[in-house]
């Protein structure tokens, strides 16, 4: 059954606290007849008609997939003086990576009271519901069921600076650590429409031994061997599997595991990308 977790329920007083909504107005988790999304946990999660998993909130990411948990995963923050402000800020907050925002996934809003709009770390969607133009919708990942929520939020409420260095992850990364193949920091994997840094997989050129796809594939089997799901049928690279050609689906795979570390979202695999999946703890 669907509980909301003592982390959250810590976020929720303190938000009360600090704001005076009720704690009706600081919503954790769904009504019952709510299905799917960071609001209900996995005994409440969407399916299709063939009654497979088809929730968000466990498809897009593998720091959700890995826990399946009943705890909800969300807090919708209702209308108080400075809702709007606070909203704006946050949303820079996650969009520069300060430490203290890696484990938010998605915050809904809106800036005027009008327009609605989504700040999604994995770029995933940008939509939200007429709702949210009184209430802003903060959602956590998964494995950060545990963790204390209440560092971001303290900032803005009481002041300081943001940290200045990511947490330490849950568990090293599995190694051993390949170093970046390409001739230089120059270099980067990405489309064949790219500069002339850019080394795509399609043209079999060689760098230290193996061809540029080989290269590919072995930094994604790096991600398999983090818990990421990939290849084909899965959630990343589903369609053409790990076939060593960049194209949108790298892309797409790329840019949620730069945002899974906090780094730059631009789905190229340049040097600082490479080294993440093989020096970087591994987060859940």
């Amino acid at each position: 059954m669907t509980y909301e977790p003592a982390t959250l329920s810590a976020l929720q007083e303190y938000l009360h606290d600090q704001t005076g909504l009720s704690h009706a107005a600081l919503g954790v988790v769904g009504d019952r007849t709510h299905r799917g999304g960071y609001h209900c946990g996995w005994d409440r999660r969407s399916k299709n008609s063939r009654g497979d998993l088809a929730d968000y909130s466990w498809e897009d990411s593998s720091r959700d997939s890995r826990r399946k948990t009943n705890a909800a995963s969300a807090i919708d923050i209702g209308s108080f003086d400075d809702l709007r402000a606070f909203s704006l800020w946050l949303v820079k907050q996650c969009r520069e990576g300060t430490a203290d925002t890696r484990d938010i996934r998605e915050v809904i809003y809106s800036p005027d009271g009008r327009k609605v709009k989504r700040w999604d770390r994995l770029d995933q969607s940008s939509t939200g519901d007429a709702s949210h133009r009184w209430h802003t919708h903060v959602s956590f990942f998964r494995d950060a069921e545990n963790r204390d929520k209440l560092a971001v939020f303290r900032r803005w409420f009481e002041g300081g600076k943001a940290p200045a260095a990511p947490p330490a992850g849950n568990r090293p990364a599995p190694g051993p650590n390949v170093a970046f193949p390409l001739p230089s920091s120059s270099f980067y994997f990405g489309p064949k429409s790219g500069d002339r840094y850019s080394v795509s997989g399609f043209y079999g050129r060689r760098f230290n031994g193996k061809t540029d796809s080989e290269w590919l594939q072995l930094w994604v089997r790096q991600l398999d061997r983090r818990g990421w799901s990939v290849g084909k049928g899965k959630t990343y690279l589903r369609r053409f599997g790990n076939d060593g050609r960049y194209g949108d689906e790298y892309r797409r795979l790329i840019k949620a595991f730069q945002a899974d570390q906090g780094l730059k979202q631009d789905g190229l695999l340049g040097p600082v990308t490479w080294a993440a999946a093989f020096t970087n703890p591994v987060t859940g």
